[in-house]
């Protein structure tokens, strides 16, 4: 079932249960009311008293030569109440009410032949009758007693059962009317609600269609607004996801393709140098020595690679500790290019280290920002397109922050790609050449310890190219 037929519905069965139960408890109370009129009718239902004087009235009535007025007066004394009519029933006089008047239509409806004055006595009314012959022409008077007794509420029996007809007709009039709002107000509630579950319903289609470009229009200042921007929020969002999952599926299946060929490369050298051994092209020492050398380095670089690849994957997942400790940065610092010093002068490098002579006491853990270095000196060695390449390491303080650049003398990057250097897979030079094996993970691993001790990374080009990291003093 729709929501619209259920809020139909519901508000229909609310609105004509409550009006049920209103005209219930009237029909109730009418019928108390009415009990009561006919109990009273039952105990009161007897010949009024005067009937003899009454009756000596009406006999003599015709010395009254028409003076209906005089005649009502004297059987006013008595309680009486007169209508007079003639043989065509047409009414001569009357000032007699609603119940009595019902009575006496009845008796008009039955001949009446008597020369004497005949009582009657009908639903509590008492009723005298009498016929006055003059000429041909007859005239009926009724002389009528209804007592007060017999009132409920300051109405007799004929305006009682009026009201009923009343009240039932107007029960049944405003239940009408009251459904009939119901209804057109409910339209309007249900026009209100759906709008913008139909604009949500449609949103959700093109969603599912993969069109994340339109946004649901909704400018009413009611609980769907939040809802509509919600959605709309949730919408750019995924919209945000889909796109970085194509450009991370992108980059995944480039560093797929990339790894392979970096690792490729080196095991083609490490089996080729080996087939040579085995087939003793390297026919001296100094030969064989040569082949080993290279084989052994080439296996190294792929254990680099291997060893990236698996730190990612720690990454990725969640299971990389990380166990920081407060040292000095200056003094750390010293110490790790002291350590390194002997394996850059073996690749043909010169490291240069600046510090400002100050304290700079920060957490971090010393394995991962050893990672960190390596990583970036690593990046300089096979972008910067230097036989003879220099790096500077620069260490200062300012403002409780530690500031790190690393600074080499090559080429540096393409402005246009500064901004993209620490994303996952992104590699800035698309050939692959035997002295750029890059696999697009160096840069990103560093942004990510870095973010993970608090501080920031960023590239630069300045008469080369430059690293900037930011930490926090503790």
């Amino acid at each position: 079932m729709t929501m619209k037929r259920r809020i139909f519905i519901s508000n229909t069965v609310i609105v004509l249960f409550s009006l049920l139960i209103l005209l219930g408890l009237g029909g109730v109370i009418v019928g108390l009311f009415k009990n009561e009129f006919m109990n009273i009718i039952e105990q009161k239902s007897q010949i009024a008293a005067h009937n003899y004087e009454v009756q000596g009235i009406l006999q003599s009535a015709g010395d009254y030569n028409g003076d209906w007025n005089a005649l009502s007066d004297a059987l006013a004394a008595y309680d009486y109440e007169l209508y007079v009519s003639d043989s065509n029933q047409n009414e001569l006089y009357s000032n007699i009410r609603h119940s009595e008047w019902e009575c006496i239509s009845e008796l008009e409806k039955s001949s009446f032949d008597s020369e004497q004055v005949v009582l009657y006595s009908m639903e509590n009314v008492t009723i005298a009758k009498e016929k006055i012959l003059k000429g041909e022409e007859s005239t009926y008077i009724y002389a009528a007693y209804y007592p007060k007794e017999a009132s409920i509420l300051g109405m007799d029996r004929g305006i009682f059962d009026m009201f009923i007809i009343v009240f039932v007709v107007a029960g049944v009039l405003a239940i009408l009317g009251l459904l009939l709002c119901s209804q057109i107000f409910t339209n309007m509630l249900i026009r209100k609600v759906l709008v913008p579950v139909e604009e949500l319903r449609l949103a959700a289609k093109r969603i599912e269609e993969g069109n994340f470009d339109e946004n649901i229009e909704y400018n009413k200042d009611d609980e769907f607004l939040e809802v509509c921007t919600a959605f709309n929020n949730m919408q750019q969002h995924l919209k945000e996801g889909v796109e970085q999952s194509a450009a991370y599926e992108k980059a995944r299946t480039d560093m797929i393709s990339g790894i392979s060929h970096d690792l490729r490369t080196p095991l083609t050298s490490v089996k080729g140098y080996i087939k040579g051994l085995k087939d003793g092209i390297a026919n001296t020492p100094e030969k064989q020595e040569q082949y080993l050398d290279t084989a052994y380095r080439k296996a190294c670089d792929m254990d680099i690679l291997l060893q990236k690849l698996f730190y990612f994957s720690k990454l990725e997942t969640g299971n990389m500790p990380f166990f920081k400790q407060r040292i000095d940065f200056t003094t750390w610092i010293a110490s790790y290019t002291e350590n390194r010093r002997g394996e850059w002068e073996q690749q043909n490098l010169q490291v240069a280290l600046e510090t400002d002579h100050h304290e700079h006491p920060v957490y971090i853990d010393s394995e991962q920002m050893k990672r960190v270095f390596d990583n970036v000196i690593d990046n300089s060695i096979k972008y910067s397109d230097r036989d003879n390449l220099h790096v500077w390491i620069k260490v200062s303080g300012h403002d409780g922050k530690v500031l790190i650049q690393i600074k080499d003398n090559g080429k540096g990057t393409d402005s246009d790609k500064l901004g993209h250097l620490f994303e996952l897979f992104y590699r800035g030079d698309e050939s692959r050449n035997s002295k750029k094996e890059g696999s697009g993970l160096g840069l990103y691993i560093c942004r990510h310890i870095v973010e993970q001790h608090g501080g920031t990374i960023n590239a630069a080009n300045d008469n080369g190219f430059t690293i900037s990291i930011e930490l926090s003093e503790k």
